[in-house]
């Protein structure tokens, strides 16, 4: 009984380390599938929709620009878009990364609608 002794402790020595490198790569899974679940699949999400709402413009829209600046689109461009403010004969024209979000009919914003 004594000499399986050293062969025992032998055993139960090189047994944790064994164990412990398939932890690492569960751990470093894990944390790989939150920071995906928490940084990447909501941007993609976002980037989406930004990008369902610019092919969804229309002449005559309201816009929020990122300025904080409402306005209505008079022409669309392929990477810009020209915008007027009011009733103006003043058209500017912007990038169309600069646009915040196009309004609903019933947002006015300004108050005058």
């Amino acid at each position: 009984m004594l000499a399986a002794l050293p062969t025992l402790l032998a055993v139960q020595d090189s047994a944790p380390a064994e164990q412990g490198k398939p932890d690492i790569f569960l751990m470093l899974a894990v944390i790989l599938a939150i920071f995906w679940f928490v940084a990447i699949l909501p941007e993609r999400k976002a980037r989406k929709k930004k990008q369902a709402m610019m092919d969804e413009m229309k002449k005559n829209d309201r816009i929020l620009l990122s300025s904080g600046m409402y306005a209505t689109i008079a022409a669309i461009g392929e990477s810009d878009v020209t915008v007027k403010f009011d009733d103006g004969p003043t058209r500017v024209k912007v990038l169309k990364s600069s646009i915040a979000s196009v309004l609903d009919k019933d947002d006015g914003g300004d108050g005058k609608r």
